[in-house]
């Protein structure tokens, strides 16, 4: 899974397009309210740059006013578990070469740095969102920093002979890749995105609202098997990947990735509707310092998209979620 494959498999998110992302997030100077803030656990922080910015993945689909494409919106989220170690020996093959990158870029419009807010409506109106919060804050926690993502589009197009070659690098030659696809063009559009951060000492949360990314693909395109080589992409093997990939709705179901290691995760639902709460515990993998304890929950309500993360255990992140109003 990288930023050119997944991006449009996972919406992707994708791996190394969120460490790219969260460098340049990084870069940005940061109020003081918010240096006082801890990190999120690692893994929140890829499902936030996920949910946040690359949410691109497979939504659920309805057939354009053009007829010639279909309009994908994210609806309910399901996990798949995958070893942490493929990831990073992805990471680095496409890092070594970068001839391996299977998308073509075309950057459509900017979301430019992100802003910074002390209260919520002044946020809220640049992001173009009636904005919903949590009514219950547990261990304390008040209000903090609040940050809007600007609105930005992509359009990713398909490079066949290098799609074939990343398979092939990842010895992965008996995928099949779809015929035609070669030059296909996915165009990606990320509306504005509210995050309010809230924090006590060492505790913290943050919530991320927007409404739900657009993603427009050509009619006919295989979804089904461009997930499928997605998960064998992932690690899965041949016989899970295809079970895995029938039988999810990719139309209206955005695949989160959890590592084996250290995470657990569950169907739950928020107001009534599905989500997904992943729980990583912090357990040390191969001598190396684990990520922090947190709790993800991430569901979908009417056309908006949210995530709820922090440092807290499970059940009190579900709480806040369903206190959020």
């Amino acid at each position: 899974m990288d930023d050119k494959f997944m991006e449009t498999l996972k919406r992707d998110p994708d791996p190394k397009f969120a460490d790219d992302l969260r460098e340049k997030l990084q870069a940005q100077p940061l109020p003081h309210s918010l240096r006082r803030v801890a990190p999120l656990p690692v893994f929140a922080t890829g499902v936030a740059v996920a949910v946040i910015v690359a949410l691109f993945a497979f939504p659920s689909v309805r057939v354009s006013a053009q007829a010639m494409l279909d309009l994908f919106r994210v609806r309910k989220f399901a996990a798949v578990q995958f070893d942490p170690q493929r990831l990073e020996k992805l990471k680095s093959t496409v890092k070594e070469d970068a001839a391996l990158e299977v998308f073509d870029h075309e950057k459509l419009q900017e979301p430019g740095p992100p802003q910074y807010f002390t209260a919520l409506a002044p946020a809220a109106a640049v992001a173009g969102l009636q904005p919903l919060a949590p009514t219950i804050l547990p261990f304390g926690l008040v209000a903090d920093t609040v940050t809007v993502e600007g609105e930005g589009s992509m359009r990713l197009t398909v490079n066949e002979p290098k799609l074939e070659a990343l398979l092939q690098s990842l010895n992965l030659g008996d995928v099949q890749v779809p015929a035609g696809i070669n030059g296909k063009s996915i165009e990606v559009h990320k509306p504005h995105v509210l995050v309010q951060r809230f924090v006590n000492g060492s505790r913290h949360a943050a919530l991320v609202q927007a409404r739900s990314p657009e993603v427009q693909v050509p009619a006919g395109l295989d979804v089904e098997r461009l997930g499928e080589i997605g998960l064998r992409i992932l690690g899965l093997d041949a016989g899970e990947a295809h079970r895995v990939a029938t039988a999810t709705d990719w139309r209206s179901t955005l695949v989160v990735p959890v590592p084996i290691t250290a995470s657990t995760f569950r169907q739950i639902t928020v107001h009534g509707q599905p989500g997904l709460l992943v729980t990583t515990t912090g357990a040390p993998e191969n001598g190396r310092r684990g990520n922090p304890n947190g709790s993800i929950c991430l569901w979908t309500e009417n056309d908006r998209v949210f995530g709820l993360m922090g440092n807290l255990p499970p059940d009190d992140v579900l709480q806040m979620a369903e206190s959020v109003r």
